[in-house]
């Protein structure tokens, strides 16, 4: 078996259900859209409102309501109604690891790691 660099586990790992397969991919999609992802890197920092969101990725209220659309279909972010306000935050830790650790990785300084 040939070595991508990264420590491996020795158990071993059982194919995940196509199902599961599938909504992986849709998930990864969804973010990887680089303005979708801009979103999500927002979402690091805590929960906005719509309004917030697109003056802050220079979106239009209608594009940015589009592309949270995406992502909370996908379940990456989640949302909450307070009055007249929509405010969205990432789904959960494991939304809050993914993100972090694809723009850690992305960093042209761990390319030689």
């Amino acid at each position: 078996m040939s070595d991508s660099g990264g420590a491996r586990d020795s158990a071993h790992v059982a194919p995940a259900a196509q199902s599961i397969i599938e909504r992986a991919a849709g998930m990864l999609q969804a973010g990887g859209d680089p303005e979708r992802l801009r979103i999500l890197e927002l979402l690091l920092s805590g929960e906005y409102r719509v309004s917030e969101i697109a003056a802050r990725t220079g979106a239009e209220m209608s594009t940015a309501s589009q592309r949270l659309r995406v992502l909370l279909q996908e379940n990456l972010v989640k949302r909450r109604r307070a009055g007249r306000d929509m405010f969205y935050r990432l789904a959960d830790c494991h939304v809050d690891k993914l993100i972090r650790n694809v723009l850690d990785h992305a960093d042209p300084k761990h390319l030689d790691d």
